[in-house]
């Protein structure tokens, strides 16, 4: 079969969670999947396909569409009414895979799969880059399948839509491969780097779902913060948080560090006490993968999708609940055979999945295409 995966997320400048879930699906399939061809599509005037990131080879090619690279009103509609139709009868595409959005070309001929990663503009209300939820109602009548990322998006999927369960399947991510402990003097060199001079707790992430203020505020009710440092991979809001931990007495033992690259990430995870993700809301939560890859214990939510990624393997508490998130803090800090055993559970439980995996659900999803008579 002929594959098109839009793939013009690998161009932006910031990781972000969907630019990771576009990577490994691309680099899943390009490793996994020798049977179909693949057309990774991207968006330019100005760059050639060439020029465009993600894998090459047998079955891989590049294309790109000479659209405005800059947002403009009624860009996405004569990508999906003009551009892409003719794309797809040109290279006889039968499936369209767009990993993240809220519309979708309605070519007929073609298997079109959307994937969705959360509803949290619904199921909590989070404002910060809203999601356009109106068009999802549309956008569903017209996908062949709709992939998500956890159980937990499934079940948001269904009470809101109330789509057919048989749309809709679920194909867990992984954590990349670069995240595995790292070596002493890496994690050594990343804590000059970032001055951090004691025992420190992990967060990373920034949007309000992440839950910052609680973790702070976890934090200042621990008993070790004192001889423990709170180490914040955030880049929004700085000065709100700054004043926080300022009024919490606790300014000198918070760090907000920017421009971590991946390699720093990696060892900014295998030097800590604790990795701490109490989020509000996760569609999957790949940090907590990521994290207990790196061999440390983690703590994180018992809502949303976190317990269905960590299992028994972390230490789960109520993000609303501050106190919760100190105790478990210092219940960390304070027992060696616990952190010993959330260590190796962690190890385990993130065998469970992989962009390996991920890639051999995502092939048998997409022979879905010719079960339904496409391809």
């Amino acid at each position: 079969m002929n594959i098109c995966i839009e793939s013009h997320l690998l161009n932006h400048p910031r990781r972000s969670g969907v630019m990771t879930y576009t990577e490994g699906l691309v680099n899943g399939m390009h490793a996994h999947d020798r049977e179909n061809n693949y057309k990774l599509l991207y968006y330019s005037l100005r760059r050639q396909a060439g020029d465009m990131p993600g894998p090459a080879g047998e079955n891989f090619t590049k294309a790109v569409l000479r659209v405005p690279d800059q947002v403009f009103w009624g860009r996405q509609s004569l990508i999906d009414n003009v551009f892409l139709p003719r794309f797809f009868e040109k290279h006889k595409i039968d499936i369209f895979h767009r990993p993240v959005g809220y519309t979708m070309p309605q070519s007929t001929n073609v298997f079109k799969i959307l994937t969705v990663h959360d509803l949290r503009t619904l199921t909590i209300g989070d404002r910060y880059a809203a999601q356009d939820i109106s068009r999802y109602q549309k956008v569903f009548s017209v996908i062949d399948c709709c992939v998500v990322v956890s159980e937990c998006t499934k079940r948001d999927v269904i009470e809101h839509f109330k789509i057919s369960e048989k749309k809709i399947k679920v194909v867990h991510l992984g954590a990349d491969e670069r995240y595995k402990p790292a070596a002493q003097e890496a994690v050594d060199g990343v804590k000059r780097k970032f001055h951090i001079s004691d025992p420190y707790f992990l967060s990373v992430g920034s949007v309000p779902r992440k839950n910052i203020e609680g973790i702070i505020k976890g934090f200042a009710g621990c008993r070790h913060k004192i001889d423990h440092q709170l180490v914040l991979n955030c880049k929004i809001d700085i000065d709100k948080y700054t004043q926080m931990s300022e009024e919490l007495g606790i300014k000198d033992r918070v760090l907000f560090v920017k421009n971590v690259s991946d390699d720093d990430l990696v060892a900014l995870y295998s030097g800590c006490r604790a990795f701490v993700f109490p989020s509000l809301y996760e569609g999957f939560g790949l940090p907590i993968l990521e994290a207990m890859n790196c061999g440390v214990p983690v703590i994180t939510s018992n809502v949303s999708s976190c317990p269905e990624v960590a299992g028994d393997a972390a230490l789960l508490v109520d993000p609303h609940n501050t106190e919760e998130i100190s105790r478990a803090m210092d219940q960390v800090c304070n027992d060696t055979r616990l952190r010993e055993s959330l260590t190796k559970m962690g190890f385990e439980r993130a065998k469970l999945f992989g962009w390996d995996k991920f890639a051999d659900q995502m092939k048998a999803v997409y022979a879905l295409a010719q079960s339904a008579g496409r391809g």
